[in-house]
């Protein structure tokens, strides 16, 4: 028996992605409510062990993509980083999250605006921590994972996880430590304007309707160029300190949904604060945006032995 299937769009899935079952897998919490004191439909995670040992495991946790306004956690993406987790004794958390979904009326569902959807994985973080004797974790242990949006949200997790501003206290767990000690993250946005910028270059000959926002608009609350000078409070590129856990960054340079110079201008600002120790940068000369060689296994070699260094 496969440990994962995948069940396509129809019976049995209402989505219009392929979502996962994970019928072969023996140890797994399915929608776990990570803010159980404050229940929403869309704070809950899925968690996984490794099928042999006691723990205490280290911990992947993972964010899915979606532009900001989609995606599962779920969703077939997280397949491959799920298996390697569990093929290298890790465990593994993909996390939901409250969205900036579109609405039938035009707008956007404005709970899942920033901040909300990174109070959301941040309360995911203390949730794990806090629990980490139930579940076989270890708590000095916290590694990152996330795609375009999700490297978004996992940058900006890391850079403020000493920011008390940046997490809701009526989540719980406010006694908990949020750090983490290591973080991928994948052809992620590290600034708002800069990509805002992109996509209205990109997108110069198509016409608007009247108040449209694009999904890093509806994501900020605003249009991000006609507020260049609040944005910044939304950027990873701004909250980077010397605390900084350690970074690996990828992309590819012919991506054509998040500029190549938000990983590369991330990747320098790490270096500038913290040192060249503490970021690794890869990028692929003609990798698009999520391209498939991204799972390959000479990939997920790269990524899990850096991982497996980090936190040794």
């Amino acid at each position: 028996m496969k440990k994962i299937s995948l069940i396509p769009p129809g019976p049995g899935n209402p989505y219009d992605t392929p979502i996962m079952d994970p019928v072969g897998i023996t140890r797994k919490f399915l929608d776990l409510s990570y803010t159980p004191d404050k229940p929403h439909p869309m704070r809950k995670l899925d968690m996984y062990l490794p099928e042999e040992g006691g723990g205490p495991f280290p911990i992947l946790i993972y964010m899915h993509g979606g532009g900001f306004t989609g995606g599962l956690k779920n969703d077939f993406h997280a397949v491959s980083y799920l298996e390697e987790s569990l093929k290298a004794g890790f465990a593994f958390a993909s996390v939901e999250q409250r969205l900036c979904a579109p609405q039938p009326d035009g707008s956007y569902d404005a709970e899942g605006r920033f901040p909300g959807s990174l109070f959301d994985l941040k309360a995911a973080i203390r949730f794990l921590r806090a629990n980490a004797e139930q579940y076989l974790l270890d708590p000095a242990r916290f590694a990152l994972l996330g795609p375009s949006a999700g490297g978004y949200h996992v940058a900006m997790a890391a850079a403020t996880q000493d920011v008390p501003a940046m997490y809701d206290d009526s989540f719980g767990f406010g006694e908990v430590s949020g750090k983490v000690q290591a973080v991928v993250d994948l052809f992620g946005v590290s600034d708002l304007v800069m990509q805002a910028e992109f996509s209205e270059k990109k997108h110069s000959d198509t016409p608007k309707a009247p108040g449209q926002l694009d999904n890093h608009d509806s994501f900020f609350g605003a249009k991000i160029l006609q507020h260049t000078h609040l944005a910044w409070i939304a950027n990873p590129l701004f909250w980077v300190t010397a605390d900084m856990p350690p970074f690996l960054i990828q992309t590819g340079a012919a991506d054509q949904v998040v500029t190549v110079e938000c990983s590369r201008s991330l990747a320098k600002r790490i270096e500038a604060v913290c040192g060249k120790s503490r970021v690794e940068y890869d990028e692929f000369p003609d990798y698009g945006h999520g391209d498939e060689r991204f799972h390959d296994p000479a990939n997920h070699a790269r990524i899990f032995g850096w991982l497996k260094e980090k936190l040794a």
